[in-house]
């Protein structure tokens, strides 16, 4: 087990804090002796309160960033949390902000308990929101990421939340991160030079995607949810196909995709249940991603180049 050694106060020195916030809710971060992390931590952020602050001991950071030798160690001081003890030290300044990433949703699902969050990819296609529910390797960020390109706009690829009072979709503000290698055979030369362009904070396994403003909607922004498409690729060639599926289907696919325990189970489904009724219930089989984003388009977009959403 990797060892903290005791601060010096060389050390101290480097040790710089930011303060993200939202709708008066704060998240601290200490970064000790690794000055690219902490400018790569705000840079999957969108819309989030971002400020520098001195290091003080009446604060107590919720996360605390380190350098050990060839690798990142990080610390939850409230229950002694460890990146060793939860997922192995990460190895690149990427790997490090996708803990931190990982550690911030959940983060949010604490703090803010009158939402429900739920695993899902969220686009704005037209005049509402397309839900993709989670599913292993079905390539909800790299169809989110082509419809980004399109003109769309990314709710998230991965975690979203909901507003139970609206049953809206609410962003998180969180760049989407692809998983590599990149499936070649299913992504277009164009698709390819786009992520090429946009990437950033990548490594072996992962690349942020750096969207513009239009193209990803900032934290608190919502929109109704106008339909809930499962995804299916398949390595078979051909082309892609939406078929209708039930509304229980529907329902079942975002149940288990619930990732809130700070709000009762039979309300969280009281809240799904309403946002299937009032959607239109897919699934789709595709291989190229391209071809996705297409017939999506095709169905969905209503309102063409409409990128408008409530702020909250």
């Amino acid at each position: 087990m990797l060892q903290v050694p005791e601060k010096t106060q060389a050390a101290q020195a480097e040790t710089r804090r930011l303060k993200i916030g939202w709708n008066g809710v704060h998240w601290i971060v200490d970064v000790a002796g690794c000055g690219d992390l902490f400018s790569d931590l705000q840079k999957i952020l969108r819309g989030w309160d971002i400020v520098e602050q001195p290091v003080t001991a009446t604060i107590k950071p919720a996360m605390v960033f380190s350098r050990m030798g060839d690798v990142y160690d990080w610390r939850l001081p409230a229950n002694d949390l460890t990146a060793e003890n939860l997922f192995g030290c990460p190895e690149s300044n990427a790997g490090a902000v996708r803990d931190f990433h990982f550690l911030f949703n959940g983060w949010f699902g604490d703090e803010f308990q009158q939402y429900f969050t739920l695993h899902c990819a969220a686009v704005k296609v037209g005049d509402g929101v397309i839900l993709f529910p989670g599913g292993h390797r079905a390539g909800k960020s790299l169809l989110t990421v082509a419809l980004a390109a399109n003109g769309h706009t990314v709710f998230g690829d991965d975690v979203v939340a909901i507003d139970p009072v609206t049953t809206e979709v609410l962003s998180l503000g969180l760049l989407p991160r692809i998983r590599l290698p990149l499936p070649l055979q299913a992504i277009t030369s164009e698709l390819r030079q786009t992520l090429n362009k946009h990437s950033i904070l990548g490594d072996a396994e992962q690349q942020y995607i750096d969207l513009a403003a239009g193209q990803m909607a900032e934290v608190g922004r919502s929109s109704p949810v106008k339909a809930i498409v499962q995804l299916k690729r398949t390595n078979k060639t051909g082309a892609a196909s939406l078929d209708d599926m039930t509304n229980g289907a529907a329902l079942r696919s975002l149940i288990s995709q619930n990732y809130s325990t700070g709000m009762p189970a039979s309300s969280v489904f009281d809240h799904l249940h309403k946002i299937v009724e009032g959607a239109s219930c897919h699934c789709m089989t595709y291989h190229k991603v391209d071809d996705a984003a297409s017939l999506l388009e095709a169905v969905f977009d209503c309102q063409p180049g409409d990128q408008s959403g409530v702020g909250q």
